[in-house]
């Protein structure tokens, strides 16, 4: 119970367009850096919205770098 209410009281927002992006830009980032679809599709969102990305995958960091996305250290 507690734990639905602190879930309730975050901002989260439900991203829509990346279901627009999935069969276009996502699916070229992930064959240009070699990442899944699940590991792309973070580097796209922060790449789009201009947000750092927490991660700890060395793929999923390595391509960040390359794309310019900071990462959160």
């Amino acid at each position: 119970m507690r734990l639905a209410q602190l879930l309730r009281g975050l901002p989260i927002t439900i991203d829509t367009e990346g279901l627009t992006q999935a069969l276009g830009s996502t699916l070229s980032l992930g064959r240009e850096y070699g990442l899944s679809a699940y590991d792309t599709s973070y580097l796209e969102l922060a790449m789009r919205q201009g947000l750092s990305l927490a991660t700890q995958d060395a793929a999923l960091r390595q391509a960040a770098a390359r794309a310019g996305v900071p990462l959160v250290e």
